[in-house]
C-alpha cells in the first residue's frame, strides 16, 4: 500500500446520528483548545497537554502532514456534536499495510453518552471500505475503564494478556483490542 492508493479517500467527512466527523483542520484549534486543555484527559494518555492554542495549531499541523512514510497513513477527525455545534472529541486512524490503529479522545462534556462508540464504529466501517486492512486495533492503559468500554461496545475483542508499557515515566500495562474485517456474505 502506498499513500496515493488510499490517502485521498481516507480523511473525508463522516457522520453518525449525533456527530459530524470533520477531517482535522488547523482552524479547529481555536474551538478545540479549551477541551484539549482539560488535564483529566491525559490521565491515561502519554501525550503532553498543549499549553496554548498556538501549540495545538502546531500539533494539528503535524497530524495533518502525517508521518511522511508511504507505509503509514494518518487520518484525524474532530467530532462535532450536531446538536450544539461544539467539538466533542478527536479521533485518529493510523493505517499500515494490513492493519490500522485507532485512538480517540472524548472531551469531558461529551463523555459517557455513547458518542465515542458511534464515532469509532463509523471510522472503522470507513477504514474497512477504503483500505485493504484486515484488522483494526485499539490500545489503552488497563486502568482506562472508559476507553475499554468504548472498544468493547464498538465490537473489538481483547487480547488475552496485557502488554508491558510505561505511562508518564511509570510502568503500566496496556490492553490491545482487535476488530477483524467483517466477512462478506
Amino acid at each position: 500500500m502506498s499513500a496515493p492508493e488510499v490517502a485521498p479517500a481516507l480523511a473525508v467527512a463522516l457522520a453518525t446520528p449525533r456527530l459530524a466527523l470533520e477531517p482535522l483542520r488547523i482552524a479547529h484549534a481555536a474551538a478545540c483548545f479549551p477541551a484539549f486543555a482539560e488535564p483529566g484527559l491525559y490521565r491515561y494518555i502519554d501525550m503532553p497537554m498543549p499549553e496554548s492554542e498556538a501549540e495545538l495549531r502546531q500539533r494539528f499541523a503535524g497530524w495533518i502532514k502525517g508521518s511522511g512514510s508511504t507505509s503509514e497513513l494518518w487520518a484525524n477527525w474532530i467530532a462535532v456534536d450536531q446538536r450544539s455545534g461544539q467539538p466533542a472529541g478527536w479521533f485518529q486512524a493510523t493505517v499500515h499495510e494490513r492493519h490500522a490503529d485507532v485512538a480517540y479522545f472524548v472531551f469531558d462534556a461529551f463523555q459517557r453518552r455513547g458518542m465515542a462508540v458511534e464515532a469509532v464504529q463509523q471510522i472503522c466501517a470507513h477504514l474497512f471500505a477504503v483500505t485493504p486492512v484486515d484488522e483494526i486495533r485499539a490500545q489503552t492503559d488497563d486502568r482506562n475503564k472508559g476507553s475499554i468500554r468504548v472498544a468493547v461496545a464498538a465490537g473489538f475483542l481483547p487480547d488475552p494478556a496485557p502488554i508491558a508499557s510505561t505511562l508518564h515515566g511509570e510502568p503500566s500495562r496496556d490492553l490491545v483490542f482487535r476488530l477483524r474485517r467483517p466477512v462478506r456474505g
